[in-house]
C-alpha cells in the first residue's frame, strides 16, 4: 500500500491544498451514483446515444432542486440503466475510490443495492457484479492509502420477501459486508415492516445504518427514533430533519449515535433553501456527533472537497471542528480498527 503525505497540524482556517490533505472519512457514499462524467459519456456513446454537454447535464446530472426526494430517486435510473457488466463495474468502483483517494479520503464506506443493478440488467448476475466490486476495491487500496469496506442496501420498494433474498446474499457473503442498510422513500413505508430482517442482520454480526429523517414529513423526525429502536440502527444515514422534534434530538444525543450528513444530496432533495443554509453546524452545535459525506457524488457533480470547502467558507467551520468530524467518522466506521489504522496518519 502506498504512503500518503505526513501527518500535519492543521489551525486557524485551511486553504484548499490543506484541505485536501486533511485525512478525511466518507460514510455515506452510493456506489452506483458515483461514475464521472467521462465514463457517463462513454457508456452513452458505446450505445449510440451521444449527448451534447447541455443534453447531458439536463438528463444524467442533477445540480438544482428537484422538488422532493421522490423526484430526486427517480432521476438515478438513468444512471443505474448504464451500467450493465461487471468491466464497468469494475471500472466505476476503482474510479469512485481513486476520486475519493485524491480528495484526502483515508477511510471510505461505500454502499449498493444488488437488486437496483440487477433489477435492471438481468445479465449482470449478483455474484458476478459483486465479484467486479472487490476487485476494483481491492485495485485501489493497491494503488492508494485508503481502506474501503462494503454495506449491502435493502430497497423500501421491495417487499420484505424480496429483501429477504438480499439479506440472505450478504449473509452468505457475510466476510465483504460490513453492515446492512435501508433506503428509498421513508415516508411511504416506515421501519416496522423490516424489523424481522434487521433482527436477523444484527444476529448475523452486521452494524446496521439507516436512511431515516431526511424527506419532508411529520414522521421524518420520529423515523430516525425509530430506526435506531427498531432496527438497531447504529448509525443514521442523513437525519438533518433532528431538529425538528426535541425528543428525538435528546435521544440521539444521549445515545451518541453518530449522523451521516449529506449537505449538497440535502439540498438537492430540497431539505434546506440553499446549500449554505444546511442545518449542519445546529445540529453539530447541539451535541449530535456528525460527519460529512457526499451520498450521490456522480450524479450531483460534485467531490468530497465541495462539501469541505461548503463547511469551511459558508459555515466557518475550524480546522479543529474538521478534524474532530473526522475523528467522530474513523470511530463511527465499521471497518475493522486494524484496517482504519493502517491508513490513518
Amino acid at each position: 500500500m502506498n504512503s500518503g503525505p505526513s501527518k500535519a497540524t492543521f489551525a486557524g482556517y485551511m486553504n484548499d491544498d490543506a484541505l485536501r490533505a486533511l485525512p478525511k472519512v466518507e460514510l455515506h457514499c452510493h456506489l452506483e451514483l458515483t461514475a464521472r462524467p467521462a465514463l457517463l459519456k462513454e457508456l452513452l456513446s458505446a450505445k449510440g446515444r451521444p449527448m451534447d454537454e447541455a443534453t447531458f447535464r439536463r438528463e444524467l446530472l442533477i445540480t438544482e432542486p428537484v422538488g422532493d426526494l421522490p423526484t430526486l430517486l427517480n432521476i438515478f435510473l438513468g444512471h443505474r440503466d448504464l451500467l450493465d457488466s461487471a468491466d464497468v463495474v469494475e471500472r466505476l468502483t476503482y474510479e469512485c475510490c481513486e476520486d475519493m483517494a485524491r480528495d484526502g479520503v483515508r477511510i471510505l464506506e461505500l454502499r449498493y443495492a444488488p437488486s437496483f443493478l440487477c433489477d435492471a440488467h438481468p445479465g449482470l448476475k449478483p455474484d458476478e457484479m459483486h465479484a467486479a466490486i472487490l476487485k476494483g476495491i481491492a485495485r485501489a487500496e493497491s494503488d492508494f492509502p485508503i481502506a474501503v469496506g462494503l454495506i449491502c442496501l435493502l430497497q423500501r420498494i421491495k417487499t420484505v420477501q424480496e429483501n429477504q433474498y438480499w439479506l440472505d446474499f450478504a449473509i452468505e457473503k457475510k466476510a465483504d459486508f460490513l453492515a446492512m442498510d435501508l433506503a428509498d422513500n421513508e415516508l411511504a413505508v416506515g421501519p416496522e415492516v423490516f424489523v424481522p430482517l434487521f433482527e436477523k442482520a444484527k444476529s448475523e454480526g452486521f452494524a446496521v445504518t439507516i436512511h431515516a429523517g431526511e424527506a419532508a414529513g411529520p414522521q421524518a423526525s420520529r423515523n430516525i427514533r425509530n430506526s435506531i429502536e427498531m432496527l438497531h440502527a447504529d448509525r443514521i444515514g442523513h437525519g438533518v430533519r433532528i431538529l425538528e422534534d426535541p425528543e428525538v434530538l435528546e435521544f440521539v444525543r444521549e445515545r451518541g449515535t453518530v449522523l451521516e450528513l449529506c449537505p449538497t444530496s440535502n439540498w438537492l432533495s430540497g431539505v434546506c433553501p440553499t446549500r449554505e443554509a444546511h442545518p449542519f453546524r445546529d445540529i453539530m452545535d447541539a451535541g449530535i456527533k456528525t460527519t460529512v459525506n457526499t451520498d450521490d457524488p456522480g450524479i450531483m457533480n460534485i467531490s468530497i472537497m465541495d462539501e469541505y470547502r461548503l463547511l469551511r467558507d459558508a459555515m466557518s467551520f475550524t480546522d479543529a471542528e474538521l478534524v474532530q468530524i473526522n475523528q467522530w467518522g474513523r470511530d463511527a466506521s465499521f471497518l475493522p480498527e486494524a484496517k482504519k489504522a493502517a491508513v490513518w496518519p
